[in-house]
């Protein structure tokens, strides 16, 4: 965990929020801790502050904590958020989890020094959230990058067997002494050398290590790394192929 976590707490119980930051500061010194008296002065702070943590209690003046999580959550989804809840509240306590809060804590005899615990359980909680959601988006990736290797193998061999035929019919109709017309034979060359350019891209394509998706202000886009061409040629190429986000 952070040893200088900035945490932000909205509370408008005055003797509620001393016992908290002091049980916070008994525990972990360098942490700094932001009181909000109610809902609306946070929400006037949590679009240009971000927090290592957020605290909030259920019963708020002006705002229903439930209805503040979920603003929160919104803004900063990948910030912790600690609901605090009355004793006997276990009902708000899984609604607040259902709405994305990370963990509660209520506020009994306990509470002091119940604080510190949560606070660190919620912290690694969400780190160990995030760390899932980049392999599981790694693992996306991966698996599209596989479909598109697949796909650009099984593209070549489709399309490179018949231009073979193609190929060979033209020269062999080029190679034919009897044919002496020459815009046929102007258009028979012309085949062959679209022909020849197609060769040309599947082969290309059948060198194909790996694609690549570099991220670029108009979103991801596909590169396809040819062997023989190192990183550096890869970042500096142009790239002109969008990637579909979706699933």
């Amino acid at each position: 965990m952070k040893r200088d976590m900035h945490i932000a707490l909205v509370e408008d119980n005055r003797f509620h929020a001393m016992l908290f930051e002091q049980a916070v500061h008994e525990k972990y010194t360098d942490f700094t801790i932001t009181v909000y008296p109610s809902g609306k002065a946070f929400l006037g702070d949590c679009e240009t502050r971000m927090f290592d943590l957020i605290a909030v209690d259920y019963h708020l003046p002006d705002v229903d904590g439930l209805e503040l999580l979920s603003i929160i959550r919104g803004n900063q989804p990948d910030t912790p958020i600690i609901m605090i809840t009355g004793v006997g509240s276990e009902q708000t306590a899984v609604e607040a989890m259902k709405s994305g809060a990370t963990d509660y804590v209520a506020k009994n005899g306990d509470y002091g020094t119940t604080i510190p615990r949560v606070i660190k359980q919620a912290y690694h909680k969400q780190q160990l959230i995030q760390k899932n959601r980049r392999l599981e988006a790694k693992a996306r990736e991966a698996e599209k990058l596989e479909m598109i290797t697949t796909m650009t193998s099984t593209l070549n061999h489709e399309v490179n067997n018949p231009l073979m035929a193609i190929l060979g019919n033209v020269e062999l109709l080029l190679g034919d002494n009897r044919i002496t017309d020459h815009g046929f034979i102007n258009k028979l060359r012309m085949i062959e050398a679209s022909a020849r350019r197609i060769q040309t891209i599947t082969h290309r394509m059948a060198n194909l290590i790996n694609p690549v998706i570099r991220q670029t202000p108009v979103g991801p886009m596909l590169r396809l790394k040819r062997r023989g061409e190192d990183r550096s040629d890869v970042e500096n190429a142009p790239v002109s192929t969008p990637v579909d986000k979706s699933d």
